[in-house]
């Protein structure tokens, strides 16, 4: 009989339904007021739920169909119910009110919308209060994520004591995942705690150097010994002008010969020709040593240091790449260099026609006259001739001397008879040549 009153009441005289409600006890509550909510009766249906305890029924009336978060707060305040308060937070977090929901769940005890929460806070860079939530989830769950957002709300909020003592303890983080983050979003001393942590040195190096701990970066490398890690600490290190650091890392390589090129135009392109330098020389000595690193360096002292070049060739010229060298000297204009190179790669032409053409840097008397009986082309013999009546006629009886076994002496003698020359002595102790000569110098 009271719900058929209380519904009559609901569909001719809604002012009676309130009355009804407070002084009525033996009605269907969850009936009668589903029925209200239906009919826009929000205040009476609050009334019935308060009134036989159904509190986080109350409370949903409150936030869902009274649209009114604070009288929700002051209910929940009056009933201090976990189910209430759990309500209350999920409507204050959807509204964007973060401390107040993270308040809401932690006197829920509540860590069951973690996801949501994450999400909230990070959106709206509410760290400390995310904190606060995920201290209160982990206690009752101990599920990764959770720990893993906390590693990463620890590092937000700079708590890097925490944030040590937590990853130092068991746990079910991702630290590696969390490094990364942190990595990328500039927060490196975090960083460079959470790798030093899982001993992933070549990420740590790389922390370092991001840090200008660079004597660090290169001791994580060491650890690491990965050729890519050497050279982002190496190229780091010259950017800051660390040379020796640099260096260090730049021993482990050049060792790889395909790794060479690159470390060399990013040294000369910055400018730093000595250091490069400096560091190939301190190279040749390792094990692994190869001939890139030779020949590179021979190229670098001919247009830095040609000084050097000479001393460096005669000492590794069986070591260095001779075609390349080779162009190295003759666009720097290491004529010397360059006759000594062509003698060892055995193309004595080139050696005999450069000591003609650049003789002041060159020439060498004994060395030409080595040179010259192993060429190929015989018209060499003349034009060595016609450079000693030029830059050197008085040792012109000295090359003969060597080249007399090898010259055709009738052409030899006619030539000079062209150029109004006598005949050297060395010729005339030929009697192959005698008949050239009367012919020539003398008449019948």
């Amino acid at each position: 009989m009271q719900n058929l009153l209380i519904l009559t009441a609901i569909k001719a005289d809604r002012s009676r339904v309130m009355e009804y409600i407070q002084k009525l006890d033996n009605y269907d509550a969850p009936d009668i007021a589903n029925i209200a909510i239906s009919n826009q009766l929000h205040e009476e249906a609050f009334a019935i739920y308060k009134k036989f305890d159904v509190n986080t029924a109350a409370v949903n009336v409150l936030i869902d169909n009274v649209s009114n978060l604070d009288r929700a707060y002051e209910f929940a305040e009056r009933c201090n119910e976990a189910g209430v308060w759990a309500s209350l937070a999920k409507a204050q977090l959807k509204e964007g009110l973060v401390k107040e929901a993270v308040d809401s769940f932690i006197k829920a005890d509540d860590p069951t919308a973690y996801m949501e929460v994450v999400s909230k806070c990070s959106e709206t860079g509410s760290w400390e209060d995310l904190v606060r939530y995920l201290q209160m989830a982990r206690k009752k769950s101990r599920e990764s994520y959770i720990e893993t957002e906390l590693v990463y709300a620890y590092a937000k909020t700079g708590r890097l004591t925490d944030l040590e003592e937590f990853i130092a303890g068991p746990n079910h983080a991702q630290i590696q995942q969390i490094g990364d983050r942190c990595f990328e979003n500039g927060m490196f001393e975090a960083a460079k705690i959470l790798y030093n942590n899982i001993s992933n040195f070549a990420k740590l190096s790389v922390t370092l150097v991001r840090l200008n701990e660079f004597q660090g970066a290169v001791d994580a490398a060491r650890k690491a010994n990965s050729t890519k890690t050497w050279k982002q600490v190496c190229f780091a290190c010259v950017d800051n002008e660390e040379f020796r650091l640099a260096q260090m890392c730049g021993l482990h390589i050049v060792v790889h010969a395909d790794e060479l090129e690159e470390l060399i135009n990013y040294y000369q392109e910055r400018g730093y020709f000595e250091e490069l330098i400096g560091l190939l020389e301190a190279a040749l000595g390792l094990e692994r040593a190869h001939m890139g690193m030779f020949t590179e360096l021979a190229i670098l002292y001919s247009k830095y240091k040609p000084e050097k070049m000479r001393e460096h060739l005669e000492l590794f010229w069986s070591r260095v790449n001779i075609p390349k060298v080779l162009r190295a000297a003759e666009q720097a204009h290491l004529w010397s260099e360059l006759v000594f190179l062509y003698d060892k790669y055995e193309e004595y032409d080139n050696a005999a026609q450069t000591m003609m053409q650049h003789p002041a840097e060159a020439w060498r008397e004994q060395h030409f006259k080595e040179v010259i009986t192993k060429v190929a082309n015989i018209e060499l013999y003349y034009k060595a001739m016609q450079f000693y009546l030029d830059y050197k006629p008085m040792l012109l009886n000295d090359l003969l001397i060597v080249l007399t076994p090898r010259l055709d002496h009738s052409r030899t003698v006619a030539y000079f008879a062209k150029c109004l020359f006598p005949v050297p002595c060395c010729l005339l102790c030929l009697s192959s040549s005698f008949a050239k000569i009367r012919e020539l110098f003398f008449f019948d």
